[in-house]
């Protein structure tokens, strides 16, 4: 087996292993967020009954039901962010052992032209369905019971979330971009010190 031989090996490895941890990342928030999702309406589905008109039960429950998307939703970011370096750096070796998986989705990396998929992202999908879980339950007890304070709560913390993941994607667009543009084949040169054998 020759060095270069040897060196495709270790890069194959690791192409595998870091392509089934970035769809690991990429799927276990929605594992976990599907749960949640299912029961926010739920709830809400208790909440549109006639009966229940009880102003605490639903800024209790509004503020609970905020609380837990936003850790759902901040926890999905953390770990996209994660995925994203991830997917970096299967460009990176799919560049240098030529394959096209994942460089057939950036244009100018792929000699059959780069693919493309149409409407909203899936972060941006995420997004929206938490806006909705969190903006649902302080909405149906204002149509239900009037305006009050109890219902802004849930809002602003839902506000405050939303700046925070917009800020995140603004840092990690940055961040990198800076590597790219630093190391744009980082950690692919052959290691002189690598033996040659049959």
């Amino acid at each position: 087996m020759t060095t270069t031989r040897k060196i495709d090996d270790r890069y194959l490895t690791e192409y595998s292993t870091t392509h089934d941890a970035y769809l690991h990342y990429d799927t276990f928030s929605w594992q976990v967020g599907a749960v949640l999702v299912a029961a926010v309406f739920v709830f809400l589905g208790f909440l549109l009954q006639r009966d229940v008109t009880d102003l605490h039960l639903f800024a209790a429950g509004s503020s609970l039901v905020s609380v837990l998307m936003s850790a759902w939703i901040l926890y999905a970011d953390h770990n996209r962010q994660i995925y994203m370096q991830k997917l970096d750096r299967i460009h990176q070796l799919e560049i240098y052992l030529g394959f096209q998986q994942h460089l057939r989705w950036i244009g100018g990396k792929c000699e059959s032209g780069p693919c493309r998929y149409f409407g909203p992202s899936g972060h941006s999908l995420n997004v929206l369905v938490y806006a909705v879980s969190c903006v649902s339950a302080p909405l149906i007890g204002w149509v239900k019971l009037g305006f009050s304070y109890w219902f802004i709560v849930p809002l602003c913390v839902c506000l405050a979330v939303l700046l925070i993941l917009l800020v995140n994607d603004r840092r990690l667009e940055k961040h990198r971009g800076s590597l790219k543009a630093k190391k744009p084949e980082l950690n692919l040169s052959e290691p002189s010190s690598a033996p040659d054998s049959e």
